[in-house]
């Protein structure tokens, strides 16, 4: 008897049993995940550039990578060493996607830091569960008060998704987890909350379930500690190969800067400046290859391991941005921030290097981690005069290094360039916690010396136009001081370890009110990215040619006492180990000073907060014009107009001849006029 035969409403209630039992009672169908996502998946415009249906066309070394991840293959970890613009993302959202709708079970997604996490599902997981339909039916609706569905947490019927933070020790062993997607795992912290590893306690709750699987992927960082590269290495290596298209020969793709195959490019007859817009691929056999080949290239392609007697469950794939599609990262845009990264090397800046080789080649950086040489440093100090800015310099900054029985002061001179010359060195005797005005106080000499005008070469005055002091040493009287001289452009600094932080951060306030809120005009602390500028401070260091970023020494400190060209190279990058991790950190040897070494580096902070890094041609014209003049005027560096540094007017009688130029404001500050209604000294 069929459900035909049946009264209505039985048939009814028939059919909706069969429907039920279909629906939930039958075995997941066997579809891969890339499948799925061609059948499923529509891209959002809020995390593609090509929103719509998913195409595999676009990346066909997609494919395999992510149907590794099936439910139906026995590979247990997926390992994506990939580059920028590859699509790895979107493998990962697709592999959540089919984990969904086809196997339903618990799913923790790991991001760098919570923030990211959060972002991760407002930008990411839930513009894809809206705009796919079949995902749309299985999560539960976001409603304020359902705590099923909310930012870090998505449920549906057999399983939910956990968006946890690598820093979170409490989010990464919250509860038994089957699948897990590691993002970007290279900008996981070594050790979270004191507990360990946060990769290693979250593959801890995956250890009841028998099928379980990961994905873990990352743009690789520095060499030896890179989590992606270490996860890779342990892998079968495998990495995409396609086919010539004019003599058939299978080849990986790779930028081949010292080699006679890969990306090449034309130079312009008579100056040789690179043309990037005639990029082009030189094959293995040497053949030339142009970009619109690559299309099918790519769906030619196929995935060789290149250790195929590693782990029978692990699989690793290694892509480069070589292989970004047409239309998203071109090989002419490749060679434009290549040559963009080697004009940076040849000032001593590697940080574009290092953002090429790991974002685009999808490879680790090599960390140049010896240090200078002080005797190669004295043997090429020049014969300029201390205390007299050369004709190349244009701005001057200090930085004051407090210790517990004096005060050393560094002023460097910046050029075009950021060339830069090391003008004058004081130790300054005394005890820091003696206030200023009072005998014996350092501050008082140090006040002095910054409202004394410096001559320059051509014959005009400078000031000392921004001055950090350090506060790791005696911080309230640093602070004493600093808001005293504020308005002077004296300003309180600390520096901070790490390397991915800015030279010069964003300040924050350190004064409050008794009720603990900051004050609105109250003193502000500059943090100092101290690592990423002696990255670069030893990068111009191992210079051997004047020019943009070299460094110049005068040779009157060949004979210093004090070891002025030591302190300079007293740090070297070495490997530490925390908690089992290695990383690199600047350390000073044993017994050694580094003064001058910490004021070269405050002295470059304050350059960047004058605005230096953004400084272009008319800005440093307009200094020449005041500082250096190629012409003399009519009457001669006597009437090359007056400054101080608006803290007294007593540097301004200093000299009766010469009248400093006024210093520049830093970039971004405006002009506060003058209130009118009486008479202030030495106003115009």
């Amino acid at each position: 008897m069929s459900a035909r035969d049946l009264p209505e409403h039985e048939a009814r209630a028939a059919e909706l049993v069969a429907r039920l039992c279909r629906e939930y009672l039958a075995p997941p169908p066997r579809q891969s995940v890339s499948e799925w996502a061609v059948a499923n998946r529509i891209l959002s415009a809020k995390d593609s550039s090509e929103p719509g249906p998913y195409r595999i066309e676009r990346t066909p070394y997609a494919r395999e990578p992510q149907d590794e991840l099936s439910h139906f293959s026995p590979t247990e970890e997926v390992v994506l060493m990939w580059g920028a613009q590859t699509s790895k993302t979107t493998i990962g959202m697709n592999w959540i996607g089919s984990l969904i709708e086809l196997q339903p079970g618990p799913v923790m997604a790991v991001l760098p830091t919570i923030d990211t996490g959060k972002r991760f599902s407002r930008q990411r997981l839930v513009p894809m569960i809206e705009e796919s339909p079949s995902l749309r039916r299985k999560v539960k609706d976001n409603r304020s008060r359902d705590d099923a569905n909310t930012t870090l947490l998505k449920e549906f019927a057999g399983g939910f998704v956990i968006i946890a933070g690598a820093n979170s020790a409490a989010g990464l062993r919250s509860a038994p987890i089957r699948d897990i997607y590691f993002d970007e795992i290279d900008a996981y912290p070594l050790d979270v909350d004191g507990e360990g590893d946060p990769i290693s306690l979250a593959e801890a709750r995956q250890t009841t379930f028998a099928r379980r699987k990961r994905l873990k992927t990352s743009t690789p960082t520095t060499k030896g500690f890179s989590r992606v590269e270490a996860a890779f290495l342990a892998t079968d290596r495998r990495y995409f190969h396609v086919a010539c298209p004019h003599c058939g020969q299978r080849q990986r793709l790779e930028w081949g800067a010292d080699s006679l195959h890969g990306i090449k490019w034309r130079k312009e007859e008579g100056t040789g400046r690179p043309l990037p817009s005639t990029a082009h691929y030189v094959c293995i056999s040497g053949c030339i290859i142009e970009e619109h080949a690559k299309t099918a290239m790519l769906a030619g392609g196929a995935w060789v391991p290149q250790n195929p007697a590693a782990h029978p469950k692990k699989r690793g794939y290694h892509l480069s941005s070589l292989y970004s599609p047409l239309g998203w990262l071109s090989w002419e845009q490749l060679v434009r921030e290549w040559l963009e990264a080697k004009e940076a090397v040849a000032v001593g800046d590697v940080s574009k290097l290092r953002a090429f080789v790991n974002t685009r080649l999808a490879e680790t950086f090599e960390e140049q981690g010896a240090q200078a040489d002080h005797h190669e440093l004295a043997r090429r100090a020049e014969p300029y005069e201390m205390g007299v800015v050369p004709m190349g310099g244009l701005m001057l900054t200090g930085f004051a290094d407090v210790q517990g029985d004096r005060i050393e002061l560094r002023v460097w001179a910046w050029g075009r360039g950021e060339e830069s010359w090391l003008v004058e060195r004081h130790i300054i005797p005394g005890d820091p916690l003696i206030p200023e005005g009072e005998p014996g106080s350092p501050w008082t000499r140090l006040t002095d010396i910054r409202r004394t005008p410096i001559a320059h070469a051509s014959g005009r005055h400078m000031m000392i136009e921004a001055c950090g002091v350090d506060s790791g040493y005696q911080a309230h009287a640093v602070y004493n001081y600093c808001r005293t001289h504020a308005h002077a452009h004296v300003l309180a600094t600390k520096g901070m370890p790490g390397a991915q932080r800015p030279v010069l951060g964003k300040p924050s306030v350190v004064d409050v009110t008794w009720r603990g809120k900051t004050m609105p005009r109250g003193l502000k602390l500059w943090p100092i990215g101290a690592d990423t500028a002696k990255h670069l401070i030893f990068g111009r260091l191992r210079l051997t040619s004047a020019g943009h970023g070299y460094v110049h020494l005068p040779a009157k400190l060949r004979e210093d006492p004090h070891g002025e060209f030591e302190q300079l190279t007293a740090e070297r990058l070495v490997t530490k180990y925390h908690h089992g991790r290695a990383r690199m950190e600047w350390h000073k040897a044993p017994g050694k000073r580094n003064e001058a070494l910490d004021c070269f580096v405050g002295s470059y902070a304050m350059a960047c907060y004058m605005g230096i890094q953004a400084l272009k041609e008319p800005g440093w014209a307009r200094r020449e014009q005041l500082f250096a003049p190629r012409e003399p005027d009519l009457f001669g560096a006597a009437a090359a107009g007056q400054g101080d540094d608006n803290d007294n007017n007593e540097a301004a009688t200093s000299t009766a001849k010469q009248r400093p130029a006024q210093p520049a404001r830093p970039a971004g500050r405006q002009a506060v006029q003058p209130k009118r209604g009486g008479f202030v000294k030495g106003w115009r």
